[in-house]
């Protein structure tokens, strides 16, 4: 039997992510939001993962573009009209490519870089990342881990601190 199949499996399913409230959108708004997502994918593109996404131009625009929509309806607790987006199908986007617990890593180390390079509000931080993290957990197609890492804001939150900034305050 391979190493793979002795493994007990828990926590397989994730929990569902809380609704974050409206303070990202209202501070940010939606420009900011999608701005966010964009730099985020584009970032993708170019680093270890870069498979993630498509490399074709319209491919790439509709996946962002959808990616936006869907942020955008959750901060702002309002559903497109024009956009119809159900939950996302987080397992079904990246079906053809595997995504382990190290990918998730890296995507979610991304977003991280994206916070900070876009400079979102200090006082977003936590909520956002307490919803996109749990979130993440979906999009886990392949499982090579017994137990699928956290990364809990509060295990974290250091890496949102701009030491550059502290320092010149101090």
């Amino acid at each position: 039997m391979t190493q793979i199949m002795q493994c007990s499996f828990t926590n397989i399913t994730p929990e569902i992510p809380p609704l974050p409230s409206l303070q990202l959108y209202m501070i940010w708004g939606e420009d900011k939001i999608r701005q966010l997502v964009r730099y985020h994918h584009n970032l993708l593109l170019l680093g270890e993962i870069s498979d993630f996404l498509p490399h074709n131009s319209m491919q790439f625009e509709h996946a962002t573009r959808k990616t936006a929509d869907f942020f955008v309806n959750v901060f702002s607790h309002v559903k497109s009209t024009n956009t119809p987006l159900g939950y996302p199908a987080m397992k079904m986007r990246y079906f053809n490519i595997t995504v382990d617990e190290h990918a998730r890593y890296v995507w979610l180390e991304t977003y991280k870089t994206a916070i900070m390079d876009m400079k979102m509000p200090s006082e977003c931080i936590e909520e956002f990342w307490s919803w996109i993290e749990p979130l993440s957990l979906w999009m886990i197609n392949r499982h090579t881990m017994s137990v699928t890492p956290r990364y809990h804001y509060k295990d974290i939150w250091e890496d949102f601190i701009d030491f550059k900034m502290v320092r010149k305050c101090s």
